[in-house]
């Protein structure tokens, strides 16, 4: 089993933040009768043995249980293990009402906690920020439209444009034909990618949207 890596109050600090929106201790147990002093001194691991009938219940205000609070204990990155929970619980959500999910920023989650960097000293760009650039000044469709244009899931595209995880060599592959190039360096060393792919696309109209 994974060893822990974060304690109690970070995950639930933590927790506040993302998948409450940053509500406020109050907020968080208003419909509880647990005082919001109890839940400052959870989040700054001042109790040592937390009642755990309480504790199940500060949980379920995030939608949590038992075992995923566990696990977030156990999880290298406990921010991006928690944006990715809201996006899987929201996606069942959509799924269930057949709702067009309103996907995190993916530009100011990577600025924020994007893990994948260039190796390449010359790139200004990544591939995340080709993905991003043709889905918003080019195609203008939601996550879901674009997962089916790369064949991902549309969890797996996100994260390939939050730079959350690496742009696989066939969604690579996929991004030059769309392109028509067999040599994407030209965008990845642009000052203004915007410009470099919209003369691109100008240049290939069969690839503008209908």
């Amino acid at each position: 089993m994974a060893k822990q890596r974060h304690p109690l109050g970070d995950v639930l600090y933590k927790a506040r933040l993302v998948l409450a929106d940053g509500a406020s201790h109050a907020e968080v147990l208003k419909n509880l009768d647990i005082p919001g002093w109890y839940l400052i001194e959870l989040e700054h691991n001042h109790i040592t043995h937390p009642n755990p009938d309480l504790l199940t219940l500060i949980f379920q205000c995030y939608g949590l249980n038992n075992d995923q609070v566990a696990a977030l204990q156990r999880t290298p990155d406990l921010t991006t293990a928690l944006f990715e929970l809201t996006l899987t619980t929201e996606l069942k959500l959509a799924a269930n009402h057949h709702e067009t999910l309103d996907w995190p920023d993916s530009a100011t989650f990577a600025a924020e906690h994007g893990i994948i960097k260039m190796r390449d000293p010359r790139a200004v760009n990544s591939y995340a920020d080709i993905l991003r650039c043709i889905r918003l000044n080019a195609e203008w469709c939601p996550i879901h439209t674009a997962s089916l244009i790369y064949g991902v899931s549309p969890m797996a595209y996100w994260q390939m444009e939050a730079a959350q995880i690496p742009v696989s060599n066939a969604v690579i592959a996929v991004l030059a034909e769309r392109l028509r190039t067999d040599n994407l360096q030209p965008f990845l060393e642009a000052e203004n990618l915007s410009a470099a792919v919209s003369a691109q696309l100008r240049d290939h109209p069969e690839n503008l949207p209908s």
